[in-house]
Parts: C-alpha cells; structure tokens; sequence
C-alpha cells in the first residue's frame, strides 16, 4: 500500500503539470477541480516533511544515544542504527 501511495507521489507533478496545459481556463470547474488537486498535493508533501522531521528527532534526540558510551562518532551511531 505504501509502495503504491509513493509512485503516485512521484508522478503527480508531472500530472499537475500535463493538467496545467490542458486545463481550460474559461471552465470554472477544471480551474476549481486543479487548484483543488494542487492544494491537496501540496498538503500531503507537507505533512510528510513534518512527519519526517517529528521521526527524526524521535530517533536521534533519544536518552538511550547518550547512555551509550561505544558511540563516539556519527558513523558509531550509523552502524548502531544499521544493526
């Protein structure tokens, strides 16, 4: 499921923009229906930035990293996460 919601992420702007040359600008509901698609992807890439960074600071601001005194390095913490 997450592997088909991002190929979809990945060709939307290529979609937005073919909607953008044939979007017929006279037509209020093809105007109305791509700012509501442009919005509602630009929504979506933004709420996964968010998530990414509240995971990042999940994973690295952790008391357990400081605790660990075979961590040194950040290619320490790395191979530590690889594991």
């Amino acid at each position: 499921m997450a592997n088909i919601f991002n190929r979809i992420l990945k060709w939307t702007p290529l979609v937005l923009f073919i909607l953008l040359l044939m979007v017929d600008r006279d037509n209020l509901f093809h105007v109305v229906g791509y700012i509501i698609f442009l919005f509602s992807y630009t929504t979506v890439i933004i709420l996964r930035v968010l998530y990414a960074k509240k995971e990042w600071h999940k994973d690295f601001n952790s008391d357990e990293l400081d605790k660990n005194s075979s961590i040194k390095k950040m290619s320490d913490l790395q191979n530590k996460i690889k594991d």
